[in-house]
């Protein structure tokens, strides 16, 4: 455990401007779908708020399938974490990179924001019981694995004259360390279908 939480620090020490760099970005991507709220008509914020209103009366009668939701949430994070990997193993895939980190603070800032605007206070119980939870390992992971693809994306741009069996090995280096990252958005995604929805069933009450 000493050991893993040496690597840990490391890589952090080493990657430190880069974390920061995929933070902005993330924080950009926050703010901006916080500001989308405002760009919505009333027709718009009404039919999410029947969505919402929907959620409500699953989670009261507990009709939620959690299997179904912990496979949408591991399809989803997968495809984001296949992009990730795919564009760090191109050259000019670093820009596009930080996009992806950006397009997911706009989901997470707009849910969020959006649970506010309309329910108040709430929607900060709901946002800090439904969707903050396992969003931490997610990002968690999301965010090494983009530090993860970028340093990779800059070895193969500094070595364009590089041995192949050197970039076999270090390609498949890569892949394992971004798909075992991924392990924990599938616990993230476990939490979120069968823990989130017990939690909320125990405070319906207070969200409803």
């Amino acid at each position: 455990m000493k050991v893993l939480k040496e690597k840990i620090s490391k890589h952090i020490k080493d990657n430190s401007i880069l974390y920061i760099i995929i933070l902005m970005s993330f924080m950009i991507g926050i703010a901006s779908g916080s500001f989308t709220i405002n760009t919505l008509n009333d027709i718009q914020k009404e039919n999410m708020m029947k969505y919402i209103n929907n959620f409500y009366v699953i989670i009261s009668q507990m009709k939620i399938i959690p299997i179904e939701i912990f496979k949408q949430s591991v399809l989803n994070n997968f495809e984001t974490t296949f992009v990730l990997w795919l564009l760090g193993a191109t050259i000019i895939g670093i820009p596009f990179i930080f996009l992806v980190v950006g397009i997911r603070g706009f989901l997470l800032g707009f849910s969020i924001g959006f649970l506010i605007n309309q329910l108040k206070y709430k929607g900060i119980i709901f946002a800090l019981i439904a969707i903050l939870p396992q969003n931490i390992l997610v990002l968690i992971s999301l965010f090494f694995i983009s530090a993860t693809c970028i340093n990779f994306s800059m070895y193969i741009l500094k070595n364009r004259r590089f041995n192949v069996n050197d970039l076999f090995s270090q390609f498949v280096t890569y892949t394992l360390i971004i798909y075992s990252a991924f392990s924990l958005m599938i616990v993230g995604g476990v939490f979120e279908a069968y823990i989130t929805p017990n939690i909320l069933y125990l405070l319906k009450n207070i969200i409803q």
